[in-house]
Order: structure tokens, then sequence, then C-alpha cells
């Protein structure tokens, strides 16, 4: 027999054996399918609503350990699921004759087993509560008291520590919790020691919780002062966390411009952050400013920032380690180490590298106003804490001028305060400057010193918006200057107006801008009085330039003023009042060969006006004494 034959045969006597396992098969599913529509269909009578509306309540009680009252009827369902519904729910909390509520709940709702509802015993899951009001009490421990005697508080006073940061339970003590819905809650906190109350209003929330010993993953969304805010949690250690010991966690938060991501160790009692990473991103500042409420000085330019760092927390101190950071796509990196000791203020130390700095950002924030940002004065990160940190740039701008290479330190205690720019590359030249302020600075002089060395002076010039009769050149400028209620309450803007001190200002080999010395000469033959710019718009080119003043409220004394020419030399003295850019001189162009035959006779003149064009009067040269005729001693009569 052909092999063809034998196949078809053995498959003809295989055929009936699958026909009749089939047809089992497609009985067997329809007598389930039968049974189950039956049972649903009876499930009325089979089932007691009395029996599931005492054993969810009896549930509740038996996880809270309180007093649960149940008003509204129970409303049973069989299809998709067999789920109770309850209404008018409240959990009280009974000491004595005292009885505190402790939950509102207009609806309760949660699945159950059909078979275990069968035999009496239903087991819930799927819990969903709809407006739920709830008031949980802070102590002056940091614990919460909500939960009395129950399963929940059971299994947290059991729970410990083991392995890599894993909680353990007594087998015993562990139950199901499935999956928790909160629709439309409400969460009051009363926190015993500040006597606060804080409301959390439109809680949605999905709790994750298979089992009280397994993983807690967490969503919610809620609305706290009027402020929308999404928030998750997840760790494996509910049950420690719960009970106010440190865990391992993943916290997320989401406000409006600001999202932020913590993965480590926390304490939520005490609401500490421990070791872990954290990363936060305000990609819109305004937005969150306005929404937080909270404005620091010096970050009113900020439009985006970012940070990252890894947590380290030792006894009394947090190390923010492998620090990075960005304000306006600008970077920057570094470390800080934020310490607070008992009963004092805490203290920021440590040392941070930028790619750019904003200065007059890093004086608001020190309360040393330079400019008109904001119309009130904010909050300095000054108000809150000390600090002891090192600066470095490599661009600094104050605008409009900009410093390369900069290294700063800054040292806050209280009051006082110590800003110090040990060297920067400014205007061609170096920059150094320091300002201190006393501790109990109210009512106190802040001291300043600025050193200028090798820079370009006419730029300077130009950024200070001055014009008219300015020098150019590379020129060294030293100022000291004491400036009064350097406290916080005052600022550099003010202070400058009422500020005293020494000015001494050296320049080599430059000029003049705008004096012309051969047409001030002519003009002074036949005016007595007219525009320095009248005269001419060459410059005056000197070999050496030295000043000397002193200022106080505002006017400055030229002390000495000699700018040493080739041909002439010009000599300056008298009153200058800067705040209103005015000068009150008087000048003399002397000849440097007073001896030579085509030698200028000195000349002599006042200045006065305003810097950019001041008016020039000459002062004539004192004629000759005359000799008077002689009388005789004893004159005839």
């Amino acid at each position: 027999m052909s092999d063809a034959r034998m196949s078809k045969k053995l498959h003809n006597r295989q055929q009936p054996g699958r026909r009749r396992l089939l047809r089992l098969v497609i009985v067997v599913s329809a007598s389930v399918i039968l049974a189950s529509v039956l049972l649903r269909i009876a499930a009325p009578h089979l089932i007691s609503s009395s029996l599931v509306r005492s054993a969810i309540g009896s549930a509740v009680s038996g996880w809270t350990g309180h007093d649960v009252t149940i008003n509204g009827p129970p409303v049973i369902s069989f299809w998709p699921e067999p789920r109770v519904t309850l209404t008018d729910v409240s959990v009280h909390k009974r000491e004595g004759n005292s009885d505190q509520l402790l939950a509102e709940i207009d609806a309760l709702s949660a699945s159950f087993g059909f078979y275990s509802a069968i035999r009496g015993q239903p087991q819930f899951s799927e819990f969903r509560f709809v407006r739920p009001r709830i008031r949980i009490e802070r102590n002056r421990d940091g614990k919460l008291d909500w939960s009395n005697e129950g399963r929940l508080t059971a299994a947290v006073r059991d729970a410990h520590r083991y392995g890599a940061g894993m909680q353990e339970i007594d087998p015993s003590l562990d139950a199901a919790v499935d999956s928790v819905q909160v629709v439309d809650g409400e969460v009051t906190l009363v926190d015993e020691t500040s006597g606060q109350e804080f409301v959390a209003q439109s809680l949605q929330a999905d709790i994750d919780w298979p089992r009280l010993s397994s993983a807690f993953d967490a969503k919610a969304s809620l609305s706290f002062e009027g402020r929308p805010v999404t928030l998750q949690i997840q760790t494996d250690s509910p049950l420690m966390l719960i009970g106010g010991d440190v865990a391992d966690v993943v916290l997320g938060i989401d406000v409006k411009g600001l999202t932020g991501r913590f993965q480590g160790k926390a304490n939520l009692m005490k609401g500490r952050l421990g070791d872990g990473s954290l990363e936060l991103n305000a990609a819109d500042v305004p937005a969150f400013a306005a929404f937080s409420g909270l404005r620091l000085a010096g970050s009113e330019d900020w439009q985006t920032a970012a940070l990252k760092t890894n947590l380290v927390m030792a006894v009394n101190e947090l190390r923010f380690e492998d620090l990075s950071f960005q304000v306006n796509g600008t970077s920057g990196d570094g470390f800080l180490a934020l310490t607070h000791p008992d009963q004092a203020r805490p203290t920021l130390s440590g040392t941070l590298a930028l790619d750019r700095l904003d200065l007059a950002g890093l004086l608001r924030g020190l309360e040393l106003d330079v400019d008109d940002k904001a119309e009130a004065r904010l909050p300095g990160f000054v108000d809150w804490i000390d600090f002891d940190v090192t600066v470095s740039a490599r661009i600094a701008t104050l605008a409009p001028f900009e410093l390369t290479g900069l290294g700063a330190s800054l040292i806050g205690k209280g009051d006082s305060l110590k800003l110090v720019i040990g060297d920067a590359e400014f205007l061609g030249g170096s920059l150094s400057a320091r300002f201190s302020r006393p501790d109990g600075a109210v009512g106190q002089d802040a001291d300043l010193s600025l050193s200028l060395e090798g820079i370009d002076i006419e730029h300077l010039m130009e950024g200070l918006a001055l014009d008219g009769t300015v020098p150019a050149g590379q020129a060294s400028v030293d100022l000291v200057a004491r400036l009064p209620n350097g406290g916080p309450n005052g600022g550099l803007r003010q202070s400058v107006e009422t500020m005293s001190g020494t000015l001494r200002f050296r320049a080599d080999d430059g000029v003049l801008r705008n004096f012309d010395a051969e047409g001030l000469r002519a003009m002074a033959k036949g005016h007595a009085y007219f525009q320095l710019s009248a005269a001419g718009d060459e410059d005056f080119s000197f070999s050496h330039f030295d000043l000397t003043a002193r200022f106080d409220h505002g006017s400055a004394e030229i002390e000495k003023a000699q700018i040493s020419g080739s041909s002439e030399t010009l000599t300056l003295s008298g009153i200058a009042p800067f705040t209103r850019q005015a000068l009150a001189l008087r000048g003399e162009l002397t000849p440097t060969d007073e001896g030579g035959a085509n030698a200028d006779s000195p000349l002599s003149f006042f200045i006065g006006g305003v810097w950019s064009d001041p008016v020039i009067s000459p002062v004539p040269n004192a004629p000759s004494p005359s000799i008077a005729p002689r009388l005789p001693a004893n004159p005839a009569p």
C-alpha cells in the first residue's frame, strides 16, 4: 500500500475523535456561560445586600481602626462585575465621650468576589471614593494621627527594613489592598506645631498598591490655595514611609512653569529629602513665580532655569554634589553645602563656576541695588541664609560693561557682607574690587574700594555715557569710598549720591578729546566767555595725566589735576558736582618751555556749566603794579 493511501486512511480515523473533542469543548463552554448567566440572574437572591453593606463597612473600620457609619442604602450591580456602592459614609474617632469626625464620603464603591460573597465572606478590591473629605492631624513629632488600632496601623508598626531598603512585615499582618481611586476629594492637614491648616481640594488620585507588603505607586492632581499641582510617588517601602521612617522613593511634581523629580531617600513626615538625585526644570520662570508667589531679588530677568544635582545628607549638612544648572541657557556647575546648626541661621558654602554671570542680578540678590528692575524691593537670599561662596565666571556683565575671567568671593553673616573681586580682565586691563558692610549695618557705613589698571579710559567714558572733553588712552583708577546707610534698606544707587572718599587717576601717552589749546588761546583774546566747543575740536596730546580728588555728597573737589603736554601743561582745580554732571573749575595753560622765544604767556580761565560742553571765561592777566611818586618828608607850608 502506498504512503499516500495509508496517510489518508489514518486521517479518516482521527476525524471522529477531533469532532467529539470539539463538541465537548463547545458543550462545556456553553454550560459555563449559561451557569454564569444564571448565577448573575440569581445573584440578587443569592447574595444579601445587607451582608455586603455590613462587610464593606467592617472592612473600612478594620483598616482604619475607627467607627464607620453608613447612612445611605447600598446599591449592588453584577454586570460587568459584582460591585457595591455605599453613600453618605462617615468615619469617626471616638475617645470617651468625644466624637471627632475624620472623614465624610459621598459615595464609596468597591468590586467584590462573586463566589466569596455567596459564601458570606465577600472580598473587596478596586475601591473608589467619590468626594471624600478627610481631616488629618500632624502632631508635634511629625506623625499623622488618623489611623488608630486598625490593620494599617498594625502593619506600619511592624514594618522593618531588610536588604537594600526594602520593607518586611509579619505575613499574618499582610493583606490585599489592590487599586484605589479618589474623585474630587478634599484633604485637610492640621499641623499642631504651627497651628496652621493646609487644605488640598479637587483631589484626583489613582493608587496602585497590590498588598501591604508590596510596592506603592500613586499619581494625584489637586488644587492647593487655588493653584493646580500634580504629584507622583513611588516606593518599595510604603509602610515605613507612612510610619515616619526614611524610605527609598521616587517623587515627581508638576506645577505651572516647573517640573521636578527626586529619586532617593526621603522622610515625608518631617518633610526632608536625603541622599538621592534631584532634577528641577523651570520652563517658564515668570509663570512659576506668579503661581507660587515666590519672587527673589536678582531673578527678575530669568525666563528659564534648570538644576541637576546629587544630594548627600550628613549631620546637620546637606551637600549638593555634581551640581549643574542653567539660567536662560547659560550653564554653570560646582559644589554647595548647606549646614543648619541648632538655633542659628543656615549657612551655604562652596564653589560655583559659570559660563556667564549677570553682576547686576547678583548684586540685587545681595540687596545692593544698581538699577530699577523692580518697583518694590524683593527679598534676597541674604534674608534667609548666611553664605561663604567662591564664584568664577568666564564672562561677567554689568551693563554696558563686560568682564572676563572673573573670580570673586561672597561672605555674608547676618547683615554683614563682603564681596571681593580678586581679578578680572576689563577694557583691555584689569579690575579688582572690594565691598564690605558690617553686621547690624542699618545706619552704619559700608566700604568700597575699586582698582582699575591699564584700562581703555575712553571706552569707560563711553559706557558711562560721558561725552565732551574726556581723556583717551590707557589709564589706572583707584577709588576708595565710604557709602552711608549701606544696610539692607540702602542700595548702591542711592549711596553713590552721598558717598565720600578719594579718587586717583593716572594715564600716560594719551589725548584729551575736544580740548583745542591753540583755539582756546585765540578765543580768549577777544571773548569774555565762550563755550569750549567754539574753540575747536582738536585734541590735547599729553605724556602724563595725574589727578587726585576728594568727593562727598555728590560733589568732587579736584585737589590736583596736571595734564602735561609736549609744549604746554594744563592744570585744573575746583569743584565738580558729579551727580549733576556740572563743573566749577579754575584752569591754567602754562608753556612747558617758559624761557623760549616763542613761548606763550600763561593763560588762566574759569570752566563752568555742564561736562559735555562747558563755558570758558578767561581771567585777565593782572597789570604790573605802578610806582607812586615819593612825597617830601616835610612838605613846605
